[in-house]
């Protein structure tokens, strides 16, 4: 794959008049002129930072759209006038390359391969689809977002983790530290995971499952939507939870299917049947849950997954001094247990870091 980074070169002088000036973008009504330090008005092309601008010499103002210039094409953006620099993108319906200077080229209606605007990298097919999801291109694997743009970064997909590299291409048979921790990648490119497992529903636990998964059900059915993000869904079950529930008693298993169960039969339960309760309702909203046990056993919560990828701890068990633990980082856990007689002292290696 070939692939520049985005440079808007200062080598312009040698392929057509261009010339920085000091001065500033102005606006004049609804557009822009460039004033220059002695107050006149430019025209033609002017650089500003690293961006190149064009200038109507009749009138000063910015130049927007196609231009043509000695003999050669130019498209400066509608949206504030910058030039198009080294890049190959669609517009209007065609497929354009603009080289370091500018200088465009139309392609090919056709044109299959890959393409860069001022988001990031996007391949394009000839039909003028784009690739979203995995795609193998020249013995590389890359993860198109549902927008068609190349991911980068730790991903979860289909309950695995995998890591794209810089370049977009899958890593595979290696180790790597990301993030601070240490992961390997199978010849698959699918990295062992290094923590504790998500929390998941046992064989011997399914037919159990399918009721209280119905259960479940008929309390999401009355506070979320499909509308609502994850981050709002977890809300909402964080204050069902609260506002439906009382603290009491003592669970007889640590099996969190059963105690699920019991929870919502009884609405009232200790630590873990708080935890097991919502690890059903998060769960039912497609939100990955991990079960977080304090260091001496003594309370259980979740760490939940949401929509940015980042981890959070979720505890719905009510305190005597009160509080509200929803979505909470590792500074604020540790902040508020080491002045609570170590409340939420946990076990960190076992669990991903939050933000």
């Amino acid at each position: 794959m070939r692939k520049r980074t985005v440079l808007l070169a200062c080598i312009f002088s040698c392929i057509f008049s261009m010339t920085a000036f000091a001065g500033q973008l102005v606006q004049d009504g609804t557009e822009y002129k460039y004033m220059n330090d002695d107050g006149s008005y430019a025209s033609g092309w002017q650089q500003d930072g690293e961006d190149w601008y064009y200038f109507e010499p009749d009138t000063g103002y910015m130049h927007k759209g196609w231009l043509v210039d000695n003999g050669k094409t130019y498209c400066l953006r509608y949206t504030d006038g910058r030039m198009m620099a080294d890049r190959r993108m669609t517009i209007e319906g065609h497929v354009y390359e603009f080289d370091k200077n500018g200088v465009s080229t139309r392609l090919s209606d056709r044109y299959t391969g890959w393409m860069l605007d001022d988001t990031t990298w996007y391949y394009r097919f000839a039909d003028g689809n784009f690739a979203v999801g995995w795609l193998n291109i020249k013995g590389d694997w890359y993860y198109f977002d549902e927008n068609g743009y190349m991911v980068t970064g730790l991903i979860q997909d289909n309950g695995s983790t995998y890591y794209l590299t810089e370049s977009g291409a899958m890593a595979h048979d290696t180790q790597m530290v990301v993030n601070g921790v240490t992961y390997d990648f199978d010849s698959s490119g699918a990295a062992k995971w290094p923590y504790k497992p998500v929390s998941a529903v046992a064989p011997e636990q399914e037919e159990l499952w399918q009721t209280v998964a119905s259960m479940a059900d008929s309390v999401l059915a009355g506070i979320v939507n499909d509308n609502m993000t994850k981050r709002q869904k977890a809300e909402a079950i964080y204050a069902w939870v609260r506002g439906s529930f009382t603290y009491g008693g003592h669970t007889a298993t640590k099996d969190w299917v059963t105690e699920a169960y019991n929870g919502f039969r009884r609405r009232h339960g200790d630590c873990f049947a708080f935890y097991a309760t919502s690890q059903a309702l998060l769960m039912r909203c497609g939100i990955p849950s991990i079960e977080i046990v304090r260091v001496d056993g003594g309370h259980y919560w979740n760490l939940i997954q949401l929509d940015d990828g980042n981890w959070y701890h979720f505890d719905t068990t009510p305190r005597r001094l009160g509080g509200y633990f929803c979505l909470w980082t590792d500074a604020q856990m540790a902040a508020y247990s080491s002045s609570h007689s170590g409340c939420f002292d946990f076990d960190r290696s076992l669990y991903p870091r939050t933000p």
